[in-house]
């Protein structure tokens, strides 16, 4: 059955004809809508989490759930100071003046394109941003999470009616449709691959894109890293193995200084022993350690153990005899000194292998990330005691968001926009930023219409004599002033008002003349 986008479409932009998503009542009952729906029907979401990715119920809930709660509850706190006009300054020579910015918002209703590794954290959260900023949205969830993304189609008209929010199923041909129709943004979270085929598309709607994309992010263990490795190996390996890998700001290798390197593997194998009740690699069934999402990605990530293995790299922890595709398993795997030429050292590996590649100093660290990385990663993770070097690798290497001592926790920070730079990704979003994303600075200014405030009409033309030297000599001289409220500005005029009675003939301009500008200003301003 062919998808009607229109039919789809047609409902939310009645809700921005009539005007309803403008009102902030409007916004906080999508929001209240949304909250209710994650909390009265939070065991099928972690159901269904269990069943696409096998996840736990505790990682349901922090990596994905309560996220969006507290997005929910930032949104529903600070929304109506959002939402309110800011004044800012104007040039001198304009003055009196009222210039504001609104964020109001955007062209049209929106479209996000979640992916598979966070199926309900990375659909709602940008949702959030959408329907806090006034916009209806269409999510289309990944289909490599089925079961998500049937509980999403259950659910949302439940909760939302067909004006505010709607999901659409589907795959390739479905995701086709909805990108042939223009939207106020297109936010879109997954591969480069994938994220170009978007951006084409939305090249030719018009429709402006957040693309986060991902990429490799280096880790580096340098020389005067922590003294106690334990916490430095449960911090990495806590976010690279969380999700078994599959998150876009895992570490993706590690730089580990040759005089770190047995420290580091040997605490490593019993982090991930104790993480996950791991023995020898060997996944038992108490084990909290999640699933690859499908079959075909488990197998990518078992060929690419093979190769390394086959190409001369050590195999620390796991391996591939480990690897049980058909259960989506693959175990935690250390390999030490992969071939620079191998897969995983040239593609992102979103799963739980982890180069690991000795470097004797950081300038040799840096020129090999750089052969390694084509673009800009999303992440660059430092361990080590000195500001001073965690800073040097922050100048040399170039990242969209950096940590010393820390991995993955860029997420949590509910001020830090999360997004990507240059190949990782386009714009970004989360908090204050998903709703400056998801709206428009839309200007207004005021300059009341009298002739008092043409002074001597120096803008217009003719520019000849000393009038146009007059002019420039004002524009480039007069300071910016602030703008006021429409009270001080109308004190503020009556004032150059008065100010230009006492200096002009009476017979020009009587206090009767200045009563009716007044006048006519508090008409004007008043609101």
């Amino acid at each position: 059955m062919t998808l009607n986008v229109d039919d789809i479409l047609a409902p939310m932009k009645e809700t921005r004809r009539k005007g309803d998503n403008l009102t902030l009542e409007w916004r906080l009952r999508q929001l209240d809508a949304m909250h209710l729906m994650i909390t009265e029907k939070r065991e099928d979401f972690i159901h269904a989490l269990h069943k696409d990715l096998g996840k736990e119920r505790t990682e349901s809930i922090y990596s994905e759930i309560l996220l969006v709660e507290l997005e929910i509850k930032r949104f529903k706190k600070e929304l109506r100071q959002w939402m309110k006009p800011k004044r800012v300054s104007y040039p001198g020579a304009i003055f009196p003046c009222v210039c504001e910015v609104q964020s109001v918002p955007l062209s049209d209703p929106c479209l996000i394109i979640s992916p598979f590794n966070y199926p309900v954290g990375i659909s709602l959260l940008p949702a959030v941003g959408s329907l806090g900023g006034g916009n209806p949205c269409v999510l289309k969830p990944s289909e490599l999470c089925p079961t998500v993304s049937k509980v999403f189609a259950k659910m949302v008209p439940l909760y939302f009616d067909k004006g505010a929010f709607q999901v659409v199923e589907g795959g390739v041909d479905e995701t086709t449709a909805l990108l042939q129709h223009h939207y106020g943004l297109i936010h879109f979270t997954g591969s480069e691959r994938v994220g170009r085929i978007v951006q084409s598309a939305a090249a030719k709607t018009l429709s402006p894109t957040v693309l986060e994309l991902g990429g490799k992010t280096p880790t580096i263990i340098t020389e005067d890293c922590p003294d106690d490795m334990n916490v430095v190996c449960h911090r990495l390996l806590g976010g690279k193995l969380l999700n078994a890998g599959q998150t876009c700001v895992a570490p993706d290798f590690v730089f580990c200084h040759r005089s770190k390197v047995d420290s580091f593997c040997k605490a490593a194998i019993s982090t991930i022993e104790e993480l996950f009740e791991l023995k020898e690699g060997e996944k038992n069934k108490t084990s909290e350690f999640p699933s690859i999402v499908t079959e075909n990605h488990a197998e990518r990530l078992e060929n690419m153990i093979k190769e390394a293995e086959s190409k001369g790299g050590e195999i620390v922890y796991g391996g591939s005899k480990l690897c049980n595709k058909s259960c989506r398993y693959i175990p935690p795997t250390i390999v030490l000194n992969p071939d620079k030429d191998s897969v995983m050292m040239k593609e992102e590996i979103f799963g739980p292998v982890i180069p690991v590649i000795p470097f004797d100093t950081d300038d040799e660290a840096i020129t090999n990330i750089h052969e390694i990385i084509p673009g800009i990663p999303l992440a660059l993770y430092v361990f080590s005691k000195s500001k001073e070097r965690y800073e040097y690798f922050m100048s040399k290497i170039p990242s969209a968001s950096a940590m010393r001592n820390e991995a993955i926790l860029q997420f949590v920070i509910p001020d830090f926009p999360f997004g990507g730079l240059g190949l990782s990704g386009l714009g970004s979003y989360q908090g204050k930023q998903s709703f400056d994303t998801f709206t428009h600075e839309r200007t207004s200014l005021y300059h009341p219409c009298h002739a008092l405030f043409e002074y001597g009409n120096l803008r217009y033309h003719p520019h000849t004599g000393t009038k146009g030297k007059a002019l420039i000599f004002l524009i480039k001289n007069m300071p910016c002033v602030p703008s006021f409220t429409n009270k001080q500005l109308v004190l503020l005029s009556s004032l150059i008002i008065f100010l230009a009675v006492r200096g002009i003939s009476s017979s020009l301009v009587d206090l009767a003349s200045l009563l009716e500008v007044i006048a006519s200003l508090l008409r004007d301003m008043s609101k």
